[in-house]
């Protein structure tokens, strides 16, 4: 009885163990969004969030629709209205006015550098864009 008391106490004591707690995979603390940027297509490289100095914006996700037949979009990281020497952080996506494009969850999965603008690439000017977003 003693031998099956002590092999509990040790399995016990091993999973409240200071060393699981170490076992952290990712970020402790999420990034909640908590803002959303709109914008219309224009055919062109575009801002949908501008950037501010010393903040970082972290995307959450996009809603995207369109009214023509097809079209495509591409978000991408820079600096000024057009992200000039911008980064794409997404492929190019196609979106249709029979398939819209969604994807967001509530923590953030990418962020740009500090100061730098968000934008999107829509090819058509009838691509509606939402994002969601925080910038701290």
């Amino acid at each position: 009885m003693m031998k099956k008391l002590s092999v509990a106490l040790f399995l016990w004591l091993a999973f409240l163990s200071p060393a699981w707690a170490d076992q952290t995979v990712g970020p402790t603390n999420s990034i909640i969004r908590n803002k959303q940027g709109q914008l219309t297509g224009t055919g062109a490289t575009a801002q949908i969030v501008p950037g501010v100095a010393g903040q970082s914006i972290y995307i959450c996700g996009w809603h995207v629709t369109n009214t023509a037949a097809s079209g495509t979009f591409q978000f991408s990281y820079g600096t000024g209205t057009t992200c000039t020497s911008g980064t794409n952080i997404t492929p190019s996506f196609t979106v249709s006015n029979t398939a819209p494009s969604a994807d967001h969850i509530t923590a953030a999965w990418t962020n740009g550098g500090q100061g730098q603008t968000l934008c999107v690439n829509a090819t058509v000017t009838t691509v509606v864009v939402m994002v969601f977003y925080s910038q701290f």
